[in-house]
């Protein structure tokens, strides 16, 4: 049972564990689909991407664009905390693509790069910071930051 103040908060280092427990998951999740959209539009290119999507992938030239958009454009939000929980949706989005075009039929486990166990790690990774956000150490704590104090500011105008 955690620990907990009079108003049944979490209290010491609990608090502030659970409360930093998203920067390091933001930050490796970030770093990954940064490393896999850099090199499918810097890399091998996304035309190349797109010819090795499955046939059941509709207008795989749009699909892999983007696929590329949502890990790079989408990892470098995610590393600021910048619209994350955005980030994290065009992240669980390109890894449900994945698992059920490609990798469901392989099975679970991911030996020599099949399988989609990887991808569901992702996935649920994506989902956690969709659901929790940024944490601290990001843009949009300071944007939400920003507008408590806005609203404060005029409900103490109003009275």
């Amino acid at each position: 049972m955690p620990e907990t103040g009079p108003d049944n908060t979490l209290t010491g280092w609990r608090r502030v564990a659970l409360e930093w427990s998203d920067v390091p998951l933001r930050a490796i999740l970030a770093a990954t689909f940064i490393s896999h959209g850099y090199d499918k539009i810097f890399g091998f290119g996304v035309s190349a991407f797109a010819q090795h999507l499955p046939p059941q992938v509709p207008m795989p030239a749009l699909m892999a664009w983007v696929a590329a958009l949502a890990e790079f454009g989408g990892g470098i939000a995610m590393i600021a905390g910048f619209c994350t929980r955005l980030a994290a949706l065009g992240h669980m989005g390109v890894m449900a693509v994945a698992i059920l075009t490609v990798h469901m039929s392989q099975g679970f486990q991911a030996h020599d790069g099949k399988g989609y166990e990887w991808q569901l790690a992702l996935f649920c990774m994506a989902l956690c910071l969709f659901i929790r956000g940024a944490g601290p150490m990001s843009v949009d704590r300071v944007i939400s930051g920003y507008w408590r104090g806005k609203r404060a500011q005029e409900t103490a105008s109003e009275k």
